[in-house]
């Protein structure tokens, strides 16, 4: 095979795994079987990673491939696999195309930026944080809060169009679909982070992978021993430049003849564009190849562990994460519209906030999730919502149960299917009926019924498990009256409650998941068969 072609490949393999693994996060329609979601995500570094230290299963050891493959062929995963980085691909293609003037040029490797955000999520997450800092940097997912928060509202909308159109044909191929939309403030770190990556891709190629994304960093750390790599063969070579200025990683000197391969991206740009065929990817191993770590004899590489810069931005970076481990903000309320006659006036006491079904309580989900939100993406009630406080600082775009935009349906198991990295373990049905993610409190000066002799008995209809019921009060009303044991806290409830700005029934979360009671059930009189029917 003529290594030419590794780049059409590359190409190929990219626009397959960016192709799938972004459509489901836009999938609205439950196209994708769970199953085939599951393989998608496999080879996601972070998210295989945290599943595999969660389930201690082979079927979440897709991280292991990676690393394997990172130390036969360097970070291949980065060009072919992460869809952050594929995207940032598009993105400088779409500049090739529109500035065909533009030239990359060798940068020098901005170490300080790439160890420091390398440790400074992990020692707050040692300090027994959650994932804050590595899921607003882990590349997998910022592309899945990307398509999840701004990308499917968008392929919805364009559906609702699309259907309108052949509605008016008298086709019903496509249907419309509600788009529910989140907070505000929700939307600011994904598209910041989408502008950022456009930015940067725009601008200096795959700077952000090479300054920012901690999983980049890692693995160029172990590309630093690579089987196979990159590097210029000094007889053919001519100095020309040009694969210089194809290389998006910026990662080639062409005056001596170096490629720093920790930031090689395996793009393969420069074998494309070399006219004299003088830059080769074979292993490093007694080739003639001069690279950063395989170059000749004596040649020191400025990023190693020895350098005292790395070592003084170390020092620096565990310093400040011991100091931000500790931070954390207060829980804060979201502002509603008053539509009862009479405002209510007692606001209800939320002690935690509630967790997704499979979560098994707060601790466990907040140290595995990444915030990538496909289990919001997934949710048919978007009952999941990105958090901003609710999980305090530390747990920022965290999903929580948002009982205030819907339900969760009590049948309904999809969120547990889809999580790769084991923060939402997967439930059976049944088991999901009676996972108690909080308790049903009801604050009896705010309900209608009470403070305005209205009928109401919202609540009670709307509650699967009759944990909610209505109990005569006087002049014909019924007041509700609550089962807390046999409640499975979907907040059907809360969200059916038409009083503001307090609700008068609500769902307080559990600290750690519990097992409902099941209601009891009145057997039915059976018919004794030896009487006779009296007709």
């Amino acid at each position: 095979m003529h290594q030419r072609s590794l780049k059409t490949i590359r190409v190929i393999m990219a626009l397959l795994f960016i192709s799938a693994t972004g459509f489901i996060f836009i999938d609205f329609r439950e196209l994708l079987p769970t199953g085939l979601i599951t393989g998608i995500t496999f080879l996601q570094f972070l998210p295989s990673l945290l599943s595999f230290f969660t389930t201690f299963g082979l079927v979440a050891a897709g991280f292991i491939v990676i690393l394997v493959l990172t130390i036969l062929f360097g970070r291949i995963y980065c060009s072919a696999i992460c869809p952050l980085g594929i995207f940032q691909d598009a993105v400088s293609w779409i500049r090739k195309k529109t500035k065909k003037k533009h030239r990359y040029r060798f940068g020098k490797p901005q170490n300080r930026w790439r160890y420091g955000f390398l440790v400074l999520p992990l020692l707050v997450l040692l300090a027994g944080k959650s994932l804050v800092g590595v899921n607003l940097l882990d590349p997998y997912s910022i592309f899945g809060r990307i398509a999840s928060d701004l990308f499917q509202p968008v392929y919805i909308w364009l559906n609702n169009r699309i259907a309108g159109v052949l509605e008016s044909m008298n086709v019903f191929f496509l249907y419309p679909e509600n788009i529910t939309p989140a907070r505000g403030l929700t939307y600011v770190i994904p598209a910041f982070m989408l502008g950022l990556v456009i930015w940067f891709s725009y601008t200096r190629g795959r700077l952000y992978c090479n300054t920012i994304c901690p999983v980049g960093t890692l693995l160029g750390l172990l590309s630093r021993v690579a089987i196979f790599r990159i590097g210029m063969i000094e007889g053919l070579c001519t100095k020309c430049g040009k694969c210089a200025v194809a290389c998006k990683a910026s990662c080639i000197r062409i005056k001596s003849l170096e490629v720093d391969f920790s930031r090689c991206v395996g793009c393969y740009n420069c074998i494309s564009v070399c006219p004299e065929d003088a830059i080769k990817y074979l292993p490093a191993a007694g080739s003639a190849l001069t690279s950063r770590r395989g170059g000749p004899a004596g040649s020191v590489d400025p990023s190693g562990p020895g350098d005292p810069a790395r070592r003084e931005a170390l020092t620096r970076m565990i310093a400040t994460g011991v100091a931000l481990s500790g931070f954390s903000l207060p829980d804060g309320s979201q502002e509603t519209v008053i539509e009862n006659k009479v405002p209510t006036e007692i606001k209800p006491v939320k002690n935690f906030p509630v967790t997704p079904p499979g979560s098994l309580g707060i601790r466990h989900f907040t140290t595995r999730c990444t915030a990538c939100h496909l289990c919001i993406s997934a949710c048919p009630t978007s009952v999941l919502q990105p958090s901003l406080v609710e999980y305090g600082w530390s747990g920022i775009m965290q999903p929580h149960m948002d009982y205030s935009t819907n339900y969760c349906n009590f049948e309904c198991t999809l969120c547990t299917d889809v999580c790769p990295t084991g923060a939402i373990l997967s439930l059976a049905a049944e088991a999901k009926k009676t996972t108690q993610l909080g308790q049903v409190q009801l604050i009896l000066e705010n309900c209608v019924v009470y403070a305005e002799n209205t009928a109401c008995g919202s609540c009670s209809e709307h509650c699967p498990t009759q944990a909610v019921t209505m109990v005569p009060y006087r002049q014909g009303l019924t007041l509700p009256e609550i089962v807390p044991e046999i409640c499975v806290g979907c907040g059907a409830c809360e969200y059916a409650c038409p009083v503001r700005p307090f609700k008068a029934i609500y769902v307080d979360g559990h600290q750690i998941h519990q097992v409902a009671q099941k209601p009891e059930t009145e057997e039915l009189e059976q018919p004794d068969l030896e009487e006779e029917f009296p007709f």
